[in-house]
């Protein structure tokens, strides 16, 4: 009997808590939270944003360069509890992009690279070694997957081709545009915030600062996926998909 009810006790203690994070969690997060849909994003000077950078941000710098990785530029962007800091490097020959993200918190910061190949028909092959998993919904103009294990840029970007040839499109690769800056880069997020929108996680209205609000389904479902248990299965179903697209190639 006192077995039960410590068992009890200790499976509230553990529960109660996430339940109650899941319940009530995404209503702050609609409350709070705001999603860019329109933005023009600034260039940074080279020397300086690089000065002020973290060494492992600029550890993958140096190692995109020395592998043909041409610089297009460095630029931020910022939401209520995050800045971001990227640099973009495009390569000529091969079609690929490849950029460096820093997300800068209060709590911590996270750096990550990522590689990506842009196709005529406006779609978009991303392979990153993020530990977070995206919590947006799937789309047909995005395929996105993660090695975060993969902690070299050269061992990153050969699992990039091999799920690239594991693939197989005929649609024809498209070269980032240098003499646009950012371009590609906002419309990809502004085509990403178009398809919140028709899938129901965001208002259509975009306010003065470019963003916009989640919905109540939207907070609840982009919440779910971030938080435990659901971010846990995203990660596992993620991680499994990774696996059987180098498996194929």
């Amino acid at each position: 009997m006192m077995l039960n009810i410590v068992l009890g006790i200790v499976l509230g203690i553990i529960i109660l808590p996430v339940l109650a994070l899941n319940l009530f969690g995404p209503l702050l997060i609609k409350h709070l939270q705001k999603l860019p849909a329109r933005i023009k994003l600034i260039a940074h000077d080279e020397h300086t944003f690089l000065l002020n950078r973290e060494a492992d941000f600029k550890r993958l710098d140096r190692s995109l360069r020395g592998f043909r990785f041409g610089y297009v530029g460095s630029s931020f962007m910022e939401d209520s509890h995050t800045k971001t800091h990227f640099s973009l490097y495009a390569h000529e020959s091969e079609k690929t992009c490849a950029m460096i993200v820093s997300m800068v918190s209060k709590v911590k910061t996270i750096t990550y690279i990522e590689f990506s190949q842009v196709y005529a028909d406006g779609s978009m092959l991303d392979v990153s070694n993020a530990n977070q998993v995206s919590v947006y919904p799937r789309a047909d103009f995005k395929i996105t997957v993660r090695y975060p294990e993969i902690q070299e840029p050269e061992k990153l970007y050969a699992a990039f081709k091999t799920v690239k040839k594991a693939l197989k499109t005929s649609v024809q690769a498209i070269a980032y545009d240098n003499t646009t800056g950012f371009k590609m880069v906002e419309d990809f997020i502004a085509m990403e915030s178009d398809h919140l929108v028709k899938k129901g996680y965001c208002k259509a209205a975009i306010d003065d600062k470019g963003k916009r609000s989640l919905t109540l389904k939207g907070a609840y479902l982009l919440t779910w996926k971030s938080i435990f248990p659901g971010n846990r299965l995203m990660h596992g179903l993620n991680a499994s998909y990774g696996k059987k697209l180098l498996k194929r190639a």
